[in-house]
């Protein structure tokens, strides 16, 4: 009988005769029925009084209170409990207290000594405090740690925390409100601020201060960059982040970010006006942070914007543009960029296995003795790619159309259609091979103009001229798997050779040569029927491929080990290719791949060519990774000879870089690296760091030194300090 009186009057009969209710209300809640369990109850008539004892649980939606002891003044219509008080929100938040006075639909009450724990766990308490409407609590003399309580000590403070004389937690803003705030780490105050406020952690995003960043350079003095976060609307937002400089002016920066129904975009700009640059006398200027080209007063800054959109379920379209207003901007501010900067504006189409995409591209050049003048822009690059269904006469159908129209401000400018026809087919003899058909054709027609007598070369001329290849190739491969297994293992052994036919030369000088450069011959374009990048220049002639794979497997799975090696004998030379594939010679240079990774925390893989004729070695890569996330260590190695053809041109290269990282205990790692030249017997960079992590403190240290090698530029050093606060932000500091 006590508890249904106890039900009856949480759940008044005024709130039950169907009134209207706005959604949310405390009319609407009211009418929610509640549900009682306890050990003891207790009905006082004469009072009007309702109390429960022992184990005591109220639950009304989504609101549950428990408690030692509840008693219900059905006159005041306020719950009063005591003794391990708690009451979980909609949520997901939960208050404690000594003593917890609530109305009867739980919204609305104060509690003494308060306790909350948020949804991550994050903690705030206080001498008392009153919940108000639903969704606001204020407490007074407050602290809030998102820390984890020490278990040896509970009563020492957390790691850090924030004191105040008075907190007011607003759930409807997500927000928490500090008066008289400080910071305290370790128990130590560190600053003060009369008013503070940060986002609670179900907030997504809010408008408010972020985290600073603060240094000092050589190029820019003492620095500060404050950044202030600006939400627009639930598809848009804004960052602004200048960078306050002593040394080299202001910065204003802001980058816009917003989401429409069809994609979405991101623009990212500075600007500043030029003052104190060493430039001003290009005989001691610093190249490496200031362009001579620069005056005292110039404004200067940068765009980069990226965006993309669908038009329907196959179409979509976007661009990524950057622009930069000298060569030594973007590197003396500290951006990050690519050199050429590449901008575009494409639009592509998706259909099964097809694909189309038309694109428009301009470059800019950052090198400071380029010329612009001779970067191309590409208006437009148009390409079609056909894969027929897998059955097309046995095999598989493949084509594609294509043009260029590629133009320079001064030099060459190039025009190219292009066509190709091709058609596959694999399978399996009857004695266990695997026989690979592929036969094609390419077409590709050329008009240029503004070159030197039609030689291949970008510089302005006043030749003009056409010229056109049909350029058809056959090739046929057979690969053989031997394969063993044991209680060692699974091992499989596959000789592999192929025939390649095709027509001699193609590779004339009056072929304008715009994408098939950067070309480096090894394991990975053996086999490949057409080894080199881009339509320009092809693999002409006749060839033998062949090679021997090897592959190893534990028997759980978990190690294997893979190696190939190869070779190619050219029917006929081509003195357009470069001798490692045997352009002058009969025999490429040998090729292979190794690949080990026999435990958990260990692998390696060394690719390698060696010169047919000398034995020398001409490319030479590895990498090794040894240990655990408690101490790993790593060393990668590259060497590359010197190659001069129109294919590939670059000076030799030999690098060593070394990588140690340690997870010394649950929170704390260090980590170093090293970069050497070793030709010129020279480093490249070095970097240091130290870090620690738990769950509500971010320390990292780090300190670089990227060396310039040069009498024109200094080197540059950086330490780095990053402090990290949960929930309130990351403050980091440079030098």
């Amino acid at each position: 009988m006590a508890a249904a009186a106890l039900l009856i009057t949480l759940n008044p009969p005024a709130f039950a005769q169907g009134t209207a209710s706005a959604p949310g209300s405390a009319d609407e809640v009211r009418e929610v029925p509640a549900v009682l369990q306890s050990d003891e109850v207790e009905y006082q008539d004469d009072r009007e009084v309702v109390i429960a004892r022992g184990n005591v649980e109220i639950a009304q939606g989504e609101r549950i209170l428990l408690a030692d002891r509840v008693s219900y003044d059905l006159r005041t219509d306020v719950i009063t409990a005591t003794g391990n008080v708690s009451l979980l929100q909609p949520s997901g938040e939960v208050l404690f207290g000594d003593e917890v006075r609530v109305t009867g639909d739980l919204r609305e009450g104060a509690i003494d000594a308060f306790r909350m724990l948020l949804t991550d766990n994050s903690r705030l308490a206080a001498a008392n405090a009153v919940r108000v409407d639903d969704n606001r609590t204020d407490m007074n003399r407050a602290v809030y740690s998102p820390c984890e309580i020490c278990q040896d000590d509970p009563d020492s403070a957390p790691l850090w925390q924030v004191r105040a004389s008075r907190v007011i937690h607003d759930q409807e803003e997500q927000t928490l409100y500090y008066r008289h705030a400080r910071l305290e780490l370790f128990d130590v105050p560190l600053f003060y601020t009369p008013y503070f406020s940060h986002p609670d952690p179900t907030a997504e995003r809010q408008t408010g201060l972020l985290a600073p960043t603060m240094g000092y350079s050589s190029s820019l003095g003492a620095m500060v960059q404050p950044r202030y976060y600006v939400v627009l609307s639930d598809q848009a937002d804004f960052t602004f982040s200048p960078i306050l400089t002593s040394d080299a002016g202001q910065v204003a920066e802001g980058t816009y970010r917003r989401r429409t129904r069809a994609g979405r975009f991101v623009v990212t700009g500075s600007i500043t006006q030029a003052t104190n640059l060493d430039s001003a006398d290009d005989t001691t200027a610093n190249l490496r942070f200031d362009d001579p080209t620069v005056e005292e007063g110039d404004l200067r800054g940068h765009i980069d914007t990226t965006g993309q959109f669908d038009i329907d379920q196959n179409w979509r379209w976007g661009w990524d543009a950057r622009w930069v207003s000298d060569d030594a901007y973007l590197e003396r501010y500290g951006y990050e960029f690519d050199d050429p900067l590449q901008s575009e504006l494409y639009a592509e189409r998706f259909e099964g296995r097809n694909y189309f995409v038309a694109e428009a591209m301009t470059f800019q050049g950052l090198r400071r003795q380029g010329d612009d003048a001779q970067q191309p822009i590409i208006l437009p690059n148009a390409e079609y790619h056909y894969i027929s269904d897998p059955n097309f006469m046995g095999g598989q159908l493949f084509g594609e159309l294509g043009t260029l129209n590629l133009m320079r401000t001064e030099g060459r400018d190039t025009r190219r259609v292009s066509g190709t026809l091709g058609w596959e087919r694999n399978f399996v003899e009857r004695l266990g091979g695997r026989v690979s058909l592929k036969g094609l054709a390419n077409v590709d027609a050329y008009n240029y103009n503004d070159t030197v007598d039609g030689q291949d070369v970008i510089d302005q001329g006043d030749e003009s001229g056409q010229a056109a290849r049909v350029f058809p190739q056959v090739a046929v491969e057979y690969a053989y798997p031997l394969t063993r297994s044991s209680w060692l293992g699974t091992e499989v052994l596959r000789p592999r050779t192929q025939l390649v036919l095709g027509p001699n030369g193609g590779n004339s000088s009056r072929i304008p040569n715009e994408t098939s450069r950067n070309f480096e011959f090894t394991a990975g374009n053996l086999f490949a029927l057409d080894r080199i990048p881009g339509r320009d220049r092809v693999s002409s002639g006749q060839r033998v491929d062949y090679g021997l794979e090897y592959v190893y497997t534990t028997p759980e799975g978990g190690g294997t080990a893979s190696a190939l090696i190869g070779q190619s004998y050219r029917i006929n030379s081509d003195s357009a290719l470069p001798d490692s594939v045997g352009g002058d010679e009969e025999f490429s240079d040998i090729v292979g791949r190794v690949s080990l990774s026999p435990v958990r925390y260990a692998s390696a893989s060394y690719d390698f060519r060696i010169d047919d004729s000398t034995g020398d070695m001409s490319l030479s890569e590895y990498s090794i990774t040894l240990g655990s996330p408690t101490l790993r260590v790593g060393v990668d190695y590259t060497y590359v000879e010197e190659q001069q053809s129109e294919l590939s041109s670059f000076s030799e290269r030999e690098q060593l870089t070394l990588r140690i990282n340690s997870r010394v205990s649950r929170y704390w790692s260090v980590g170093a690296r090293h970069r050497q030249n070793l030709r010129d017997k020279e480093p490249l960079d070095t970097e240091i760091g130290i870090g620690y992590q738990d769950e509500c403190f971010l320390f990292r240290f780090s300190a670089s030194r990227d060396y310039a090698n040069s009498d024109e530029a200094d080197d540059d050093t950086t330490f780095m300090v990053t402090i990290g606060l949960k929930n309130l932000g990351a403050f980091g500091g440079g030098q």
